[in-house]
């Protein structure tokens, strides 16, 4: 992307950012926003810096435990894609209860994994782990299926094997599918760690969230917030890199 191209990419949504702000100081400062729900901008900002220890300590604890589950998961998840796309019997068998697995929020399911494993760092990594696993699984195991026909039946009159096959055919045609189901995983890798330590954790965002509110703290509370988003995007934009990086054939936008 060229430097003028860039600019009018990042131009428009930093415009729409700047004019939020505006508002909302304006809002802030004639006391149409109470400053109990949404400090100013003035005050977020001092928040952040005046609590930049305490930020960047917590902000650690849950990047270890986002980033690990994210990766955890995302492994483990493209090893079962590969199992369920070279069984027919496994698929019809798992694939259904993969999807089902969907409409089961995972906050729902956090406390029983806290309850079973204790609290701590491994209950909050399994439920990052849980919560990457099964997109990975579900859009794994359909870009795997995705491989032209001839390319197998190429391999196949040269007498390839399967990891053979495997290797040349069907991951490469799996990998747009496993960045975008990294790209969902990596959206949602720190908002699940946040709430895998509302309940299981004495450190992190997301503890350091839930005791702002108990004593009113709401500016280092929304700092909190504001750290969480950052973090969210870097990981995405990793992601977004590494697709770049790994798939230069596939056809994207400019704005992408």
């Amino acid at each position: 992307m060229t430097r003028q191209n860039a600019f009018s990419v990042l131009l428009p949504p930093g415009v729409l950012v700047v004019a939020i702000i505006a508002v909302w100081a304006w809002m802030s400062a004639h006391g149409l926003i109470p400053n109990y729900l949404l400090p100013a901008p003035l005050a977020l900002l001092e928040a952040l810096s005046s609590n930049a220890s305490e930020l960047l300590r917590h902000g650690a604890a849950t990047t270890m435990e986002a980033v690990g589950g994210f990766a955890i998961g995302s492994l483990l998840g493209v090893g079962a894609a590969i199992l369920l796309a070279s069984s027919r019997w496994l698929r019809q068998c798992f694939f259904p209860l993969a999807l089902a697995s969907q409409a089961v929020p995972i906050a729902a399911i956090t406390p029983l994994i806290v309850l079973l494993i204790g609290r701590g760092l491994p209950s909050i990594l399994t439920v990052v782990s849980v919560a990457a696993f099964f997109p990975m699984l579900i859009n794994m195991t359909r870009g795997l299926r995705e491989a032209d026909v001839g390319y197998h039946e190429l391999l196949h009159s040269l007498s390839a094997t399967g990891a053979q096959r495997l290797r040349m055919i069907e991951l490469p045609a799996a990998l747009p599918y496993m960045f975008a189901a990294l790209k969902v995983s990596a959206s949602a890798a720190f908002i699940t760690a946040i709430v895998g330590e509302w309940i299981g954790s004495n450190v992190g965002l997301g503890y350091l969230i839930v005791i702002s509110g108990q004593y009113f703290k709401i500016p280092t509370l929304w700092a909190a917030v504001v750290v969480t988003g950052v973090l969210t995007l870097m990981l995405v934009g990793l992601v977004t890199l590494a697709e770049r990086w790994a798939t230069p054939w596939v056809p994207r936008e400019t704005a992408s």
